[in-house]
């Protein structure tokens, strides 16, 4: 049992997460972190940017571009990937592809950019919408396109690309302006002679006959049935609404235009509250730029211009993404974007960001490593934190501590952060034979951490105290462990408001020899009516259990994982349940006042530790000693 020190008890700044539950299926490839590579179920990058994702009775949908780069030199057309959980996403193929006819206006080198997909309740289709650029034009066309499928999944038959609304004016352009004489080449870009022009509809009226210019894009279903689109017109210049039919497959001639010669694109409109808000990117290429938020009462109504939404560090770059969709759950909206690489756009990179609303109700985004929603197991809980130890060299210090010098049960190795690293994937705690003075050695001390004049092996123990905490649900550690004589590996957590053992500590994973016989452990122990004196719910398994499923056991890999909540705790190895232990028993005695321990925070510690009142003689010649660890991870 890993009985704390006294020389951790300290006051502890509490950083609770709750709840965090088993790692779900399909997950093996790491969580869906923003900004990395993203795979789907057959362990392909998924190729679909620039989308949406919709959600039909058993389904969610996720449509983007396919770009060339990894399976193909040439856009294959809209790709469609499933999923049941928005975590593991099966692709579903193309779901509607560009033809060999040269004749046609969706062949093979044309250009699709932000397909959305809606369904429609009076047709039952689902009808796709995507910005379409004619093969061999540049980006002169302009064109919007349409499609329709009875699936989901498609196939999506074409039914027109064309520019928008031809012959028609905005609902909200002023009267006085209609059928003005424009002559474009009297004025120089971006002067503000060129800009007064372009806001009283200057390219408006330029386009007027052949229909306004749709570029980046998207659709909205409002919460009445109405259905818009929303582009960028008049050369990326002016964003347009336009009211859309009852099928949603074409437009009913009503629309307005607003922020003229504003040079907004990539629209992400969603309404929270009964407000409508729009959050829209620069038009800087594939560079990204500081995005720009918008909102009004009423969709064809007046709208509002705000600062941007987005906050911290790498607000400025809208954190290296672009908008694609609003992705709601429940209650709750995620700003999707895309992350381009110009240089292979397959490999463009995708982010999910939580939308929080500040005390005003309005938008506020910040950055954070893991898309939550995007990390669910199936009975919807989700990944809220992890570390792969992916990066090479030290841990992060902003969430883990190292510990230093001798610790607890007479243990034979002196702490030392060198002997804790990271390399290829993995943290690695490594003991070490030594010799060098140890520098608290008094002579004629009682005490073994002084008593000892040399240090003569070293090893590493890691916690998060103070920095990561938690109470309840899943804790996973994918680990290979030394199991040589003298070797005293652990997983464990202590709780942070009391001395030990009334603060509680809970062993998911002990090994050490009992009566010289390997053993693996997973304990619980809280305090009883004496100081310094716990109450234990130990079960020990002989190291020949696991040997005899796998005589390789000591040579792999095996999850750790401790499922807790507030009625009991499980501790599980590769899914064999080793210990339950009820919250019902774990009640301090008088020195912890009565208090359940296994009912508050918890940090998390790993540690090597070798000899000791557990570990046993120690084998020379089987140092240095590896305790390996692939990843953590915490599920909400």
């Amino acid at each position: 049992m890993k009985k704390f020190s006294l020389s951790h008890f300290v006051s502890l700044v509490i950083l609770c997460v709750s709840c965090f539950p088993a790692f779900g299926a399909g997950m093996a490839s790491g969580p869906l972190v923003n900004g990395a590579e993203w795979y789907d179920t057959e362990g392909n990058r998924i190729n679909c940017h620039g989308g949406n994702i919709i959600r039909t009775d058993s389904l969610y949908y996720w449509y983007g571009e396919h770009r060339p780069g990894f399976d193909a030199d040439y856009q294959k057309g809209v790709a469609c990937y499933s999923s049941a959980d928005l975590v593991d996403w099966k692709n579903e193929g193309i779901a509607f592809k560009v033809v060999d006819d040269t004749a046609s206006t969706v062949q093979k080198g044309c250009t699709i950019e932000r397909p959305k997909v809606v369904y429609c309740p009076k047709t039952k289709k689902y009808v796709m919408w995507f910005h379409h650029e004619l093969k061999g034009r540049g980006y002169d066309a302009a064109h919007v396109a349409v499609a329709e499928s009875d699936r989901p999944d498609g196939p999506f038959e074409f039914k027109y690309s064309r520019r928008v609304n031809p012959g028609k004016y905005p609902l909200n352009f002023d009267k006085s302006l209609r059928g003005a004489k424009w002559n474009t080449d009297e004025y120089t870009g971006w002067s503000p002679e060129w800009l007064d022009a372009v806001k009283k509809g200057m390219f408006l009226i330029r386009d007027l006959s052949g229909g306004q210019m749709s570029r980046d894009m998207t659709v909205f279903v409002d919460d009445d049935g109405k259905a818009y689109h929303i582009y960028s017109s008049e050369e990326n210049l002016t964003l347009n609404i336009a009211e859309l039919n009852s099928s949603y497959n074409a437009h009913t001639s009503k629309y307005i235009r607003i922020f003229p010669a504003g040079h907004n694109e990539a629209p992400v409109l969603f309404k929270k509250n009964g407000r409508y808000w729009m959050i829209c990117s620069g038009c800087t290429g594939w560079a990204p730029n500081k995005a720009r938020m918008f909102s009004a009462d009423r969709i064809m109504g007046e709208w509002t211009e705000h600062p941007s939404p987005f906050v911290g560090e790498g607000s400025d770059t809208t954190f290296g993404g672009q908008g694609a969709f609003p992705l709601v759950v429940g209650d709750s909206v995620y700003f999707f974007s895309d992350k381009w690489r110009p240089g292979c756009l397959a490999d463009s990179r995708y982010l999910c960001l939580p939308i929080d609303f500040d005390v005003d109700s309005v938008p506020v985004v910040k950055y954070v490593d893991i898309a939550p929603v995007l990390n669910r197991t199936p009975d919807g809980r989700r990944l809220v934190w992890y570390d792969e130890f992916d990066v090479d060299g030290p841990l992060n210090d902003s969430v883990w501590n190292y510990e230093e010098g001798f610790a607890r049960n007479h243990e034979a190795q002196w702490y030392h952060r060198d002997n804790a690293y990271c390399k290829d994937g993995l943290l690695i705690l490594e003991a070490r034979k030594t010799r060098r003075p140890n520098p608290m050695f008094e002579d004629g001390s009682s005490d073994w951490r002084r008593s000892r004049p040399t240090i003569e092996y070293t090893s590493a123990s890691v916690n998060t105290r103070g920095k990561k905490e938690f109470r309840y649900g899943t804790l996973e550690v994918r680990a290979r462990i030394p199991v040589g004589p003298g070797a005293w590996p652990a997983i464990w957590t202590l709780g942070n408001d009391m001395p030990w053992p009334s603060c509680g500590e809970i062993d998911i994973m002990e090994y050490y020899r009992i009566d010289g016989v390997p053993h693996i452990l997973a304990n619980a122990a809280w305090g009883n009516d004496r100081q310094y004196d716990a109450v234990w719910n130990s079960n020990t398994v002989n190291y020949e259990h696991f040997l005899a499923k796998d005589a390789d056991w000591a040579s792999k890999f095996h999850i750790w994982r401790m499922d807790w909540d507030e009625s009991a705790l499980k501790i599980y190895i590769d899914g064999e349940l080793i210990n339950e232990v009820s919250l019902d028993d774990t009640v301090n005695g008088t020195v912890g006042n009565g208090t359940n321990p296994m009912r508050q925070p918890h940090y998390f510690l790993l540690d090597l530790a070798l000899g000791g009142d557990h570990g046993g003689d120690i084998d020379n010649g089987a140092l240095p000693m590896r305790y390996e660890i692939d990843y953590v991870r915490l599920y909400q």
